[in-house]
């Protein structure tokens, strides 16, 4: 803990003393860790140490766009192209026309799928993409609805067919490798050991399900391909980029440092800083039809203003996770930060996240 940030600790140590669900949040400023703490106890009652992983559901979606725009950097993937001519099948129904950044910014039309899915097929991101690719919109295409989870095969299919990776293979090899980061779309053995199962309090819904809200009936082509198996140490296994991702704080934190410090991290280099302003464009922006949130996306980035906490920033961009996490970063602070906890909470019933941001903020701008 840096000098002149205690108060981040005591706000965590608020929400998660010995016997709480345990969690980890950590920040940086300016390339140096200023924050790295972690507390309470895993499902079976042991302590959440350093090296702790967790599932971060969505926030994996920031990870997909970082591949995705060293695809662009390197000149193999032009988000102002047609998707169809990097994946004709995807023509089906009339989508090929979406532009590729568009498609990333969650207005391709097809934010899920209208059949039932099997945990076998979940397995497969090959076969899943082409599931999505031959899915007829059933939203209209360019208004912005979350792909929840098809945004990630999306995004793995446009890498595999440009770079001949899985988009977890590409993760592994050019940025959790050079930047040392312990996170794994797939995850291996050895990192599996280190997961904390996910609990949910007796309330957890998704967002778009909360009491007073009238759901589509769509959303259950959304959602529903979300197994209860998500959150287990086994699932953690399969590579699902929309929302199966397992990090630690920590590494995340260092992630978004990499971002908010111009591409660059520990002398490694990842992105130019005009790749990082492209990713950050707003691409897409508008009421969600389907579960009526409001939507503000880059490419594969939330962006600020949203209803998603990525802190008091006008600049801030990143992606939240279902359950309460959070990971971004604030360009003109040169801040990045992550929260990762075990216990998933509904929405409207948790202020983990904004509680521990608003210390940050303070503590940065005070500087």
């Amino acid at each position: 803990m840096a000098r002149g940030f205690e108060s981040v600790a005591e706000v965590f140590d608020s929400i998660h003393f010995v016997d709480s669900p345990g969690a980890s949040f950590a920040a940086v400023v300016d390339g140096a860790q200023v924050v790295d703490i972690w507390g309470g106890s895993k499902t079976d009652l042991t302590p959440w140490i350093d090296d702790t992983l967790c599932v971060i559901a969505s926030g994996t979606k920031g990870i997909c766009a970082v591949a995705v725009m060293m695809c662009v950097e390197r000149g193999l993937i032009n988000l102002d192209a047609p998707i169809k001519t990097l994946w004709p099948e995807f023509s089906r129904g009339g989508k090929g026309d979406v532009l590729i950044g568009d498609a990333l910014a969650h207005i391709a039309g097809v934010p899920g799928l209208e059949r039932e899915i099997s945990l076998a097929e979940l397995s497969d991101p090959i076969l899943m993409a082409s599931l999505v690719a031959q899915q007829h919109p059933f939203v209209a295409v360019g208004s912005p609805s979350y792909h929840a989870m098809t945004f990630g095969w999306i995004a793995g299919e446009l890498v595999r067919r440009t770079d001949g990776r899985s988009i977890g293979k590409f993760v592994k090899d050019e940025i959790a490798g050079p930047l040392k980061l312990d996170l794994y779309i797939g995850a291996p053995d050895e990192a599996v050991l280190r997961i904390a199962q996910t609990t949910r309090s007796s309330d957890y819904s998704y967002s778009a399900f909360l009491p007073g809200s009238m759901p589509d009936p769509r959303l259950a082509y959304v959602y529903g391909m979300i197994p209860p198996e998500r959150g287990t140490a086994d699932f953690a296994k399969i590579e699902l980029p929309g929302g199966g991702g397992v990090a630690s704080a920590f590494a995340m934190s260092r992630l978004y440092a990499m971002l908010a410090n111009g591409g660059e991290l520990d002398g490694v280099r990842l992105l130019k800083s005009e790749t990082i302003e492209l990713a950050r464009r707003q691409r897409s922006e508008g009421n969600d039809p389907l579960g009526g949130r409001f939507l503000r996306f880059g490419v594969g980035f939330e962006l600020n203003p949203n209803p998603s906490c990525l802190g008091m920033p006008a600049d801030a961009f990143g992606h939240t996770g279902a359950g309460g996490s959070t990971h971004g970063a604030w360009p003109s602070l040169r801040t990045s930060f992550s929260y990762a906890m075990g216990e998933f909470k509904s929405e409207n019933n948790d202020g983990r996240a904004k509680l521990l941001l608003d210390a940050l903020h303070s503590c940065v701008a005070g500087r």
